[in-house]
C-alpha cells in the first residue's frame, strides 16, 4: 500500500475570496480512498505560493525525512492541482527533484504527467509555468489598478502613522486620521522649529506610546502623504508624479517643508549634545500659557553679532521670554518662598505648642479607639453566655456576632494605623524650613543642574506667565503648608485665632521630595 501525505494551501487573499481549504482536502482524501492509498497526515497551510519558506511545508519535508528509514516511508504528496503546490517554475522543479533524492514524489489530482511518456518534462514545465504566468498576470493587473487609482487621488497600501484606510461612499481607497494624528501633528512641528534632533521627537514619541524605530520616523518626515497629496511611482514610461489625494491633509506644505529642511540639514543645526543647565536652568520648568506646551531655549543672534537667549514656545507667534527676565521671575518667587520660613521661624514657639497638642490628641485618640475595642470584645463574651444559657437563638447570635465582629476588626484596623502613623510636624518645623531660610542665597551659587532640583522641589507645577510677570505657581505640598502656615500667621489677631487656624492648616508631607519637572 503507498504511504501518503495530503496538502491543502490558500493564501489570505485567496482565503477572503471564497477559496476553500475544506474543499481541496476532501476532494484528496476522496482520491486517496479510491486509489486504496494510506493516508499518514493531512497537512494544511494558509500561505502564499511564491516559495517554499512556508510554516506547514517546513514541517512536511522534516517529517519524510524522519519516516524515509523507518517500516513506514512517505512515497507521495498528493496535492489537488499545480499552482496550490507552487507559483514559481524554477523552485517547483527545485523541490521536486529535493523529495526525490530522499525517495518521496508529487501527485496532482488534476494535471498529473505521466512520467513513462516522451513528452512528460516539457508537459510538466507547463504545469508549473502556468500558475506563475496566472500570478505575473494578478501582479500586473494589480499595478495597473493601483497606478490608475493613486492618479486619480486614491491611496493603496497601507496607511502611514496617523492615518487609517477607510472607503469613501463610492467606494473609493483613502485615508482618514486616526488616534495618533494628533501626536504626528506635533512631531512635525517639533522638526520644524529646528530645536530637537530627529531622534529626541522620536524618543518623545516613544514616551507618548507611539513605537516608532529610526528609520520609520526618517520616513514619517519624509512622506509628501501627510500635505493630502499622493506620491505617484514611475510606471511604464510615465514619470513619477505627485497629485492631489481624496484623503484631508494633517500638516501644511509650510510645515513639511520646513521640516525635511531641517532633517536635511539645509537649516543651522543646533548642538542637542551640550549641556545648557546652566544656561538655561529653568528649562523644563516653564510652560507656554497659551499651548500648554513646555517652554524650550535657544539663543539668536542680532545683526550686530550680539547673542541674546530666550525662552520659547515651540509654537510659532508666541512671547519670548529673555533668560535674565525669567531668571529674576523665578527668584522673586524663590525670595517669597524664603520670606515665609523666615516668618514661621519667628513664630516657632507659638508652632511647638501646637505641634505638641495635636500629638496628645492623637494620644487620646489612641487610647479612646482601644478602650471601644475592650468594650465591643466584653458584648461578644455577653452574647456568647447568652446564646449558651438558651436565652437568645442561634440566629440571632450570629447576626450580632457578625456585627460585633465587623466593628471589631475595623476599630483594631483604625487602632493600627493611629499607632503607625508618626506626626512630621517637628521635623519639618526644625529640618525643612531652617533650609529653606537662605533659599534665594543657595539658589544663586548653585549649578544649573542643583536650580533644576531647586524647583522641583519647590514647584509641584510648571511656571507660566501673565503679562510679563510669572504667576502665582502651585506649590509642592510642603511649600504650600510654609505659604499657608505664613498666612494664617500674619493674618490672625490674636493667640486664640492663631491656633485655631494653624490646627486648619498645617499640615505638612514628610519631606522636601522633587516633584516632576
Amino acid at each position: 500500500m503507498k504511504n501518503v501525505l495530503t496538502y491543502s494551501r490558500v493564501s489570505t487573499d485567496e482565503q477572503a475570496l471564497g477559496h476553500s481549504i475544506d474543499f481541496q482536502e476532501e476532494t484528496i482524501l476522496r482520491h486517496c480512498r479510491m486509489k486504496n492509498y494510506n493516508v499518514i497526515k493531512c497537512y494544511r497551510e494558509d500561505y502564499s505560493a511564491k516559495d517554499f519558506e512556508r510554516p506547514e511545508w517546513k514541517k512536511i519535508l522534516a517529517f519524510i525525512k524522519s519516516c524515509q528509514k523507518t517500516s513506514l516511508p512517505i512515497h507521495s504528496i498528493v496535492i489537488l492541482r499545480p499552482d496550490r503546490y507552487s507559483r514559481n517554475l524554477i523552485l517547483s522543479f527545485t523541490e521536486t527533484t529535493k523529495l526525490s533524492e530522499i525517495g518521496c514524489s508529487i501527485e496532482f489530482l488534476e494535471g498529473q504527467v505521466d512520467d513513462t511518456s516522451p513528452d512528460a518534462l516539457l508537459l510538466q514545465a507547463i504545469g508549473y509555468a502556468l500558475p506563475q504566468v496566472e500570478n505575473s498576470k494578478i501582479s500586473r493587473r494589480s499595478c495597473e489598478g493601483s497606478h490608475k487609482a493613486r492618479k486619480s487621488g486614491c491611496f493603496t497600501g497601507i496607511a502611514p502613522k496617523g492615518y487609517k484606510n477607510v472607503r469613501t461612499e463610492d467606494e473609493k481607497s483613502t485615508l482618514d486620521f486616526n488616534t495618533d494624528a494628533p501626536l504626528i501633528k506635533e512631531a512635525f512641528e517639533k522638526m520644524a522649529s529646528g530645536t530637537y534632533s530627529a531622534d529626541e521627537v522620536r524618543r518623545w514619541l516613544n514616551t507618548r506610546g507611539m513605537k516608532i524605530s529610526k528609520n520609520c520616523f526618517l520616513d514619517v518626515i519624509k512622506n509628501v502623504t501627510y500635505t493630502g497629496k499622493i506620491r505617484v511611482k514611475e510606471f511604464r514610461g510615465e514619470p513619477e508624479q505627485i497629485v492631489f489625494g481624496l484623503h484631508p491633509q494633517l500638516v501644511s506644505d509650510e510645515l513639511f517643508a520646513a521640516a525635511n529642511d531641517i532633517l536635511k540639514g539645509r537649516k543651522r543645526k543646533m548642538k542637542y549634545k551640550d549641556d545648557k543647565s546652566d544656561l538655561y536652568p529653568l528649562k523644563g520648568h516653564l510652560v507656554c500659557p497659551i499651548h500648554g506646551r513646555t517652554l524650550s531655549a535657544y539663543g539668536s543672534k542680532s545683526r550686530n553679532g550680539q547673542i541674546y537667549h530666550y525662552y520659547v514656545c515651540t509654537k510659532n507667534r508666541c512671547p519670548r521670554y529673555p533668560i535674565d527676565h525669567a531668571h529674576s521671575e523665578i527668584e522673586r518667587l524663590l525670595g517669597d518662598v524664603q520670606f515665609s520660613a523666615r516668618v514661621i521661624k519667628s513664630y516657632r514657639s507659638i508652632l511647638e505648642r501646637l505641634f505638641d497638642s495635636e500629638d496628645s490628641m492623637r494620644t487620646k485618640s489612641i487610647q479612646m479607639t482601644k478602650d471601644e475595642i475592650q468594650r465591643l470584645k466584653q458584648r461578644r463574651i455577653h452574647i456568647q453566655d447568652e446564646y449558651m444559657d438558651g436565652k437568645i437563638s442561634s440566629l440571632d447570635y450570629q447576626e450580632l456576632k457578625m456585627s460585633l465582629d465587623t466593628k471589631v476588626f475595623e476599630k483594631e484596623r483604625s487602632l493600627k494605623e493611629m499607632n503607625e502613623e508618626h506626626s512630621p510636624f517637628k521635623e519639618y518645623l526644625n529640618k525643612h524650613v531652617p533650609a529653606l531660610e537662605d533659599l534665594s542665597s543657595l539658589y544663586q551659587k548653585v549649578d544649573g543642574n542643583t536650580k533644576k532640583q531647586i524647583l522641583s522641589c519647590i514647584f509641584s507645577e510648571k511656571v507660566h506667565f501673565e503679562k510679563g510677570k510669572a504667576a502665582a505657581p502651585k506649590y509642592t505640598p510642603p511649600i504650600e503648608v510654609l505659604m499657608s502656615a505664613r498666612g494664617v500667621l500674619e493674618g490672625s489677631k490674636n493667640k486664640k485665632e492663631v491656633l485655631k487656624d494653624l490646627l486648619c492648616t498645617v499640615a505638612p508631607s514628610p519631606g522636601l521630595e522633587p516633584g516632576t519637572p
